[in-house]
């Protein structure tokens, strides 16, 4: 059924959010305390709300970078070639005007790289009628204090099944930076990621497109590892339906607002790419459209940030372009496998550092062993936690495609008897995730990516996650072990030096006790006439004496006493007892 273009303005779009944002729960059964920071943070650009435009307004969020940057990319998918419209930071009142989506019912992805504005994100809500929710959820950092949102965070995830979350990391290399020991980087990188979060995203010193971080890790002394998002909104249009994706990659990270990882860019640190291995790679070419003055001078180039400017040489290069512009779960699936690859980098990259401290601690226990086993496990943590929400979201894509919503739509690539009712319990069942990836079936199998091997892969990268932080748990039991053993090993080697000691003293407190004995000035023992050989004669006993005593076994000769001493009074008894028999007049 064809859904009715939406009248729905960028100025009422804005309106409704700050209205709900101003809902009390002694007026409403929906109050929208949670919604407070982010109608905040529209009611910055007043031009939303007035017909007049504010020039220093307009200027609020402009980014003041020299080199162009495509802020919007727009893909409308066709039967044979891809229309795609890229829009700078101010058009997004052209934005605005131009077509939601392409005639026949086809999809449409829309790219956004990087921090936007106000004004942009009335533009795009009000035209893809987007939940308010998702730009909530992208922008949670404007509720850096938890209490602001009322503990509202995370929310149900079957409160808003269109809207999905990827995370992709980015691996960073130097050589053994600052010289600083691990526990103190990760302590103050720690708190200026917070400082960064308050003083950064959520003041306005972010402008339209610069790139944000979501999390930074140091992993060792060489490695660390940044963190993104990539967040997901699947909506229906009037003619048909389309993909937002917002991604925290935007410009080169060196020209976005400073983090802690600003003194390791500074120090040269190299960013890994992230690595794909598709079928025939080699043999397919890709078209490009980034400026290559802009790409060539990053200090810090990411993989991730060009992916909306060759994404329809990324579709036809995993075998898509003729499933993705019917299906929203094939049009995401690219974006599923980078995240994917990217996991694999950093999964591999947190093996070889638990491997390395698991040897360290067989030849000796390293000073931040346990520190290190417990970061790493908390990071795994969270890992997982994104894995285990991206299978959620896939099974659900998978779910919207098996219904065929759209009469109109092709063949999904999900079939109907594909999908049980039980595939989204799959997502949140660890032990069910293996039978859902068999049950998922794909109409392509000569594909470089289908949606059952993304699924697998997904699924495989959560058990090796989970793996690897049980493997964490195993290193801190053994460190911990080890380090008894050492105190146990240390405790012995005490005992055996006071056990000198102790034979020391044996020896020397006699001579003492002699020496001070024949030292003391008194006349009975006859002070200048004594021979020295009588010192050896009162020390030698004295000595003997001394040692008898250390050599002897207190526990033993108590036991000694004890038996004697009932032995002497049973030997009484009996005397009484005998005495009592022979004479008659004796009464007991």
């Amino acid at each position: 059924m064809e859904h009715r273009k939406s009248s729905l303005t960028p100025e009422n779009y804005a309106r409704a959010i700050i209205s709900l944002s101003r809902r009390y729960a002694s007026t409403s059964t929906f109050p929208g305390n949670n919604y407070v920071d982010i109608g905040e943070w529209l009611l910055q650009d007043r031009s939303l709300l007035n017909s007049t435009k504010v020039e220093e307004d307009a200027t609020l969020f402009a980014s003041k970078a020299e080199q162009p940057h495509d802020l919007v990319v727009v893909y409308d998918s066709g039967e044979r070639k891809w229309d795609v419209q890229q829009y700078s930071q101010e058009q997004h009142e052209a934005f605005s005007a131009a077509n939601s989506v392409p005639a026949g019912g086809s999809g449409q992805i829309v790219f956004i790289r990087g921090f936007i504005s106000p004004s942009w994100v009335s533009v795009l809500g009000s035209k893809y009628n987007i939940d308010p929710e998702f730009f909530r959820r992208h922008m949670d950092f404007l509720s850096a204090n938890i209490d602001r949102h009322a503990y509202s965070f995370p929310s149900l995830a079957s409160s808003s099944n269109n809207i999905f979350r990827l995370c992709v990391s980015t691996v960073l290399h130097r050589d053994d930076f600052g010289g600083q020991d691990l526990r103190s980087q990760r302590s103050d990188q720690s708190a200026k990621l917070g400082v960064y979060k308050i003083q950064q995203l959520g003041s306005n010193s972010v402008c339209c497109g610069d790139s944000l971080v979501r999390e930074y890790s140091t992993v060792c002394s060489s490695f660390s590892v940044i963190e993104q998002w990539i967040s997901i909104c699947i909506t229906k249009t009037d003619r048909g339906w389309a993909v937002i994706a917002w991604m925290d990659q935007g410009r080169p990270l060196e020209k976005s607002p400073p983090g802690p990882w600003t003194s390791h860019i500074e120090s040269k640190a190299t960013p890994l790419p992230i690595l794909q291995n598709h079928h025939k790679m080699a043999f397919r070419t890709t078209t490009n459209r980034l400026d290559p003055d802009a790409n060539s001078s990053a200090e810090v180039q990411q993989s991730t940030a060009i992916i909306p400017l060759q994404y329809d040489s990324l579709i036809a290069l995993v075998d898509l372009a003729r499933r993705a512009p019917q299906d929203p779960l094939s049009m995401c699936i690219p974006l599923f496998a980078h995240a994917a690859f990217s996991e694999v980098q950093f999964l591999n990259l947190m093996a070889s550092r638990i491997q390395i401290q698991t040897d360290a601690i067989a030849e000796g226990i390293p000073a931040n062993a346990l520190e290190s086993f417990q970061y790493f496990s908390n990071t795994l943590n969270r890992h997982a936690q994104q894995l285990k929400d991206s299978i959620r979201a896939l099974c659900k894509l998978a779910e919207r495609s098996s219904q065929g919503s759209n009469a109109a739509r092709a063949e999904s690539p999900m079939p109907r008897s594909a999908v049980l009712p039980g595939l989204v319990m799959g997502a949140r069942r660890h032990n069910s995730d293996t039978e859902t990836a068999r049950i998922v079936g794909s109409s392509s199998s000569d594909g470089s990516f289908t949606t059952k091997g993304i699924l697998e892969d997904y699924e495989e990268l959560y058990v090796r996650c989970l793996d690897l932080s049980r493997m964490c748990t195993r290193g801190i039991t053994l460190a911990m072990n080890k380090a008894a053993i050492e105190e146990s090993r240390k405790a012995i080697e005490q005992s055996e030096r006071l056990k000198k000691l102790t034979l020391l003293a044996t020896l020397f407190i006699p001579l003492s006790f002699s020496s001070s004995l024949f030292g003391m000035n008194l006349d009975i023992l006859g002070q200048g006439t004594v021979r020295f050989w009588w010192f050896f004669v009162l020390c030698v006993p004295i000595t003997l004496f001394a040692y008898v005593v250390y050599l002897w076994d207190f526990q033993v000769l108590r036991r000694c006493w004890v038996r004697f001493w009932k032995g002497c009074r049973g030997v009484r008894r009996d005397t009484s007892i005998e005495r009592g028999e022979k004479d008659p007049s004796h009464v007991v």
